[in-house]
């Protein structure tokens, strides 16, 4: 049943945009907060041998951990109710563009996850062996970062997909708002770039300009929410 129908469903839909704003705000939290842990933080040499680097995890698994479970895990289920819930302030929720973009949406939700669960998981278990079998530990680690990297980090066409996608439907549906729906565009294309990710700052381009389209979006619709409210 549409989120439109009735008004009984009204308080629905009024919950629904807020939730979705303060996810959308929340994911560039949690970007803000993963760059201030492994950026700031902690301050690993990046010539570091893998070994050396495992050791170093090891000393500070807290932070690490809290660091992927906030950018993968966090951000997986706050991207899931953004997914669910920005088609439905959309005059046509239903339109081929909308559901095609929720599609990507949805796959990338269950990529962030998987990326988390591997690499806390795979981190764990490197820690665990470097006492035992360095060479082992080493690879899995190898492994572990480009399973996590593949499928979360590394190339973001999926995430870009559904942004760039969901902005197209966005200018078609939503004249009044082209210059969020235009950041849209162009954060998806960053992301859609790093495919070629031998290109320097593709990915760096594309995490910026989505932490400003995410903190955009979200002020949108909580204001939205307020004012229908009201």
């Amino acid at each position: 049943m549409s989120f439109y129908q009735g008004t009984s469903n009204s308080a629905s839909f009024f919950t629904l945009q807020r939730c979705g704003g303060l996810a959308s705000i929340g994911m560039a939290l949690c970007y803000f907060t993963v760059a201030l842990i492994f950026f700031v933080v902690l301050s690993q040499p990046e010539q570091a041998e893998p070994l050396q680097k495992i050791q170093y995890i090891n000393q500070h698994q807290f932070l690490v951990a809290a660091g992927y479970a906030i950018g993968y895990l966090l951000f997986g289920f706050l991207l899931a109710v953004m997914v669910i819930a920005i088609p439905q302030q959309m005059p046509q929720p239903r339109s081929a563009l909308v559901q095609v973009s929720g599609l990507f949406g949805k796959v990338w939700v269950v990529l962030m996850m998987a990326s988390g669960m591997i690499a806390l998981l795979g981190l764990h278990r490197s820690i665990h062996l470097i006492d035992t079998d360095p060479m082992l530990a080493v690879t899995l680690f190898h492994v572990m970062g480009l399973l996590t990297n593949a499928l979360g980090g590394g190339i973001e066409l999926v995430g870009g997909l559904w942004i760039l996608l969901f902005s197209l439907a966005g200018l078609q549906q939503q004249p009044q708002r082209a210059k969020l729906h235009g950041l849209g565009l162009l954060t998806g294309s960053f992301a859609i770039l790093t495919v070629f990710h031998t290109q320097p700052y593709l990915k760096e381009a594309f995490g910026l300009s989505q932490l400003v389209w995410q903190l955009w979006f979200g002020v949108v619709l909580l204001r939205q929410s307020q004012q229908e409210i009201t």
